[in-house]
């Protein structure tokens, strides 16, 4: 079975050595830069991860995301943009959301907000279901 995976859940298949069920998985270009901000975040607002740390976990990052079908949601942003009002979620969230119901899958989250919102229209899925 196919999978969409956001960056919540790319993240926390990493920290839970789970990057296997990433494999051939869906995920967003947009995916490469909410995991940078994460990991920059991480590094300097929240100060609990050193510099070399942060170079090691992007490099892992970057191996994964190789591992893993990125996709280009262009020419559907007035699409995602409907479905992030109807939904009320950010258009980020509602770029996921889209993703996996125009391939048919399943969405891979960690995001409660998300989790809550979309159960009606995609089936969603978290990182504890592996």
């Amino acid at each position: 079975m196919s999978l969409a995976f956001d960056s919540s859940s790319i993240f926390e298949a990493i920290l839970k050595d789970k990057i296997l069920v990433l494999t051939g998985n869906y995920t967003l270009d947009l995916a490469r830069y909410e995991l940078g901000n994460l990991v920059w975040k991480r590094a300097v607002l929240m100060k609990d991860l050193e510099r070399d740390e942060c170079r090691r976990l992007m490099e892992i990052i970057k191996g994964t995301l190789n591992l893993m079908e990125i996709l280009d949601i262009g020419c559907h942003e007035a699409d995602i943009a409907e479905l992030a009002e109807s939904l009320k979620l950010t258009f980020y969230d509602a770029s996921y959301v889209f993703l996996a119901k125009s391939k048919g899958v399943p969405l891979v989250t960690e995001d409660r907000d998300i989790r809550s919102r979309v159960g009606d229209y995609v089936k969603v899925l978290s990182i504890k279901d592996f």
